[in-house]
């Protein structure tokens, strides 16, 4: 079994990433590639976000409209998330492969930057898709891509050195008996800091040539 990075350790600085020049360029290019997988519109929409963390991704959701369900195995991770008072959301601790919410009961289920770290991504999905309702609900998912040569570098520091990667194929494998799958490879972002100003120009030909090795998947079940 994966041995599961405790992201209680890192909970208070976990946004910090995101403040970084870096960091705020991949969330830029992570939040393009999921926004162009969500319907319109989705006010109302329930939405369950697995893996919630630190509500990063829940704000991105409510701003869309949806009424957010945010869990997380890490307490301190919620307690953060509570903290920021984000609107349309709620957040408990909860394990995402025993969910305790009934069958169907959501619009759509959300994993972002969570089935690589999971014990047990494929009783995760399960969950997930028990949980969205049929036919006509979504389970969406942003995952760290395998092939990336950025992402690779990054095994070798705390916590992606625990970190489970799928490459698109791999992901493609999980998902195929679900539903209809749509999938956007992005995060074709120099992992240089020097090179930041160039991001824009590797991040449309990524796209053109459509390379399998950008650091971001970004993939919708449409069930």
């Amino acid at each position: 079994m994966l041995k599961v990075f405790n992201f209680d350790n890192i909970a208070d600085r976990y946004d910090r990433w995101y403040d970084t020049s870096q960091g705020a360029l991949y969330d830029h290019v992570e939040k393009k590639a999921i926004n162009k997988l969500l319907r319109d519109p989705n006010q109302g929409k329930r939405l369950l976000e697995v893996g919630c963390g630190t509500g990063h991704w829940s704000t991105f959701f409510s701003a869309r409209g949806y009424e957010v369900i945010g869990i997380d195995i890490s307490e301190r991770m919620i307690t953060i998330a509570k903290s920021k008072n984000i609107v349309r959301s709620h957040f408990q601790v909860m394990d995402g492969r025993c969910l305790s919410f009934a069958d169907e009961s959501f619009d759509v289920t959300a994993a972002i930057i969570t089935l690589e770290f999971a014990a047990d991504p494929e009783a995760m999905v399960v969950e997930m898709a028990r949980c969205v309702r049929k036919p006509g609900g979504q389970m969406l998912f942003g995952v760290l891509n395998a092939l990336s040569r950025y992402n690779q570098e990054r095994q070798n520091e705390a916590p992606y050195a625990l970190a489970n990667l799928f490459s698109p194929e791999q992901l493609w494998g999980l998902l195929e008996p679900w539903g209809q799958i749509q999938m956007i490879i992005a995060g074709f972002v120099s992992r240089y800091g020097g090179l930041l100003t160039l991001a824009p120009i590797y991040e449309l030909a990524g796209q053109l040539v459509g390379s399998q090795r950008g650091a971001f998947i970004a993939a919708k079940v449409q069930l």
